[in-house]
């Protein structure tokens, strides 16, 4: 089946040749910065995955979405429940993975190529190319959690995975990856809960996303060049000193990968190799292990312990806590 995908040689595809603008690591910056439509000046929301339609730039789906922006400062989520028919033609600004919550009927078409009638059920997955033409139809509801991974973050993991400079994802309909479709869940579930969890935990599925669709679902497959190696004794330990400075606050995983001097990718990757767990769980069991300590001294509330130890609010915490421990805080207190 052929498809069309646009290049940065048309005129089309010059507004596609999209840069990072509205990613950049200072949140306020990317709210003040969006893209401006093609016909009319006006500026368009930077935390809403974008598509081309009919040559303006405008939110893949109009209607907004349900629940609160992700705190991520390059992936953008976005759940929508869409109650009626519709139809649409787009061209994506950056490649977007969908997961469906629930079954629909699509007709689906890219490119020139004839449209085909698609099933897709829940729990099944969908990857959308950047730059390619697509056009549906749909005539019952729609469900899904929409997940647009930056660019930069998938072309990084290309050049430390795949020794090549970018990625070129596969365009697919109705995977059933479990790989893929685990880590979407775990989007979808932190989405429904208002991102407790943070940056780090979704740096941390950003990165692992991007690691799958790069070494399984690229347009030119390519067995990946692995690095068995983990972390230098110098490298482990200046990460795990800032992971300790760094309790109180909000860390993402390029901080960490920042602070080891590498790419977040190769650093997720050989922190995991060097400490048998991701670096948001290492994170993670140190915030537990020193709010131990802190609850020993009854001046402090549990919700101060909370906030000491990088939590937003004490309900996560005594999920968090009581997951790792197996009691809540409270309860962890009156054991002592």
């Amino acid at each position: 089946m052929g498809h069309e995908r646009i290049g940065s040689a048309t005129s089309i595809g010059s507004q596609l040749d999209i840069d990072e603008r509205y990613m950049k690591s200072n949140r306020n910056a990317r709210a003040t910065t969006g893209y401006t439509s093609a016909s009319n000046g006006r500026a368009v929301n930077p935390d809403r995955i974008l598509a081309l339609k009919a040559g303006e730039v405008k939110p893949l789906i109009a209607a907004a979405p349900a629940g609160i922006s992700s705190p991520s400062q390059s992936l953008v989520i976005e759940r929508f429940d869409v109650a009626q028919p519709g139809k649409q033609s787009h061209v994506l600004m950056k490649d977007v993975v969908s997961l469906f919550l629930k079954p629909a009927k699509l007709q689906h078409r890219r490119g020139n190529s004839a449209a085909s009638s698609v099933h897709i059920d829940a729990g099944e997955a969908v990857i959308c190319a950047r730059n390619d033409l697509e056009s549906m139809v749909w005539d019952s509801s729609l469900t899904a959690l929409c997940v647009q991974i930056c660019t930069s973050v998938l072309n990084e993991a290309a050049r430390s995975l795949m020794k090549r400079d970018q990625a070129n994802l596969q365009p697919t309909l109705r995977t059933t990856d479990r790989s893929l479709t685990s880590l979407l869940w775990a989007l979808e579930a932190e989405q429904t809960r208002g991102y407790p969890a943070g940056r780090l935990f979704l740096d941390s599925v950003e990165a692992a996303l991007a690691i799958v669709l790069v070494t399984s679902h690229n347009a030119s497959p390519t067995a990946p060049v692995l690095n068995r190696g983990g972390l230098s004794p110098c490298r482990l330990r200046r990460v795990i000193e800032f992971m300790h400075h760094s309790l109180p606050h909000q860390v993402g995983l390029e901080d960490l990968a920042n602070t080891a001097g590498l790419s977040p990718s190769h650093f997720s990757h050989q922190f995991r190799t060097s400490m048998g767990m991701s670096p948001y769980k290492y994170l993670r069991t140190l915030r537990i292990d020193r709010s131990k300590s802190l609850l020993k001294n009854q001046d402090l509330s549990v919700l101060e312990v909370a906030a000491a130890v990088g939590f937003d609010n004490q309900q996560h915490f005594a999920t968090v806590f009581r997951s790792v421990v197996g009691v809540t805080p409270s309860a962890f207190r009156r054991l002592l």
